[in-house]
């Protein structure tokens, strides 16, 4: 699965609305940052296997 760290929110939305047009599973994750009270915002992704019987898009 990989993993993009964005800070805006508007950035992280138009960035996973782009993946999931293109076919990606997608969610949006947060991790406290080390040693403060603020928090990294990731959106991790990957693309599913095809499943049979499933066409190519175009």
């Amino acid at each position: 699965m990989g993993k993009l760290e964005i800070f805006k929110e508007e950035d992280r939305l138009t960035a996973a609305a782009i993946l999931v047009k293109n076919g990606y599973r997608v969610r949006q994750t947060r991790e406290r940052a080390e040693g403060k009270r603020s928090y990294l915002y990731f959106l991790e992704y990957d693309k599913p296997k095809k499943s049979t019987g499933e066409e190519e898009r175009e």
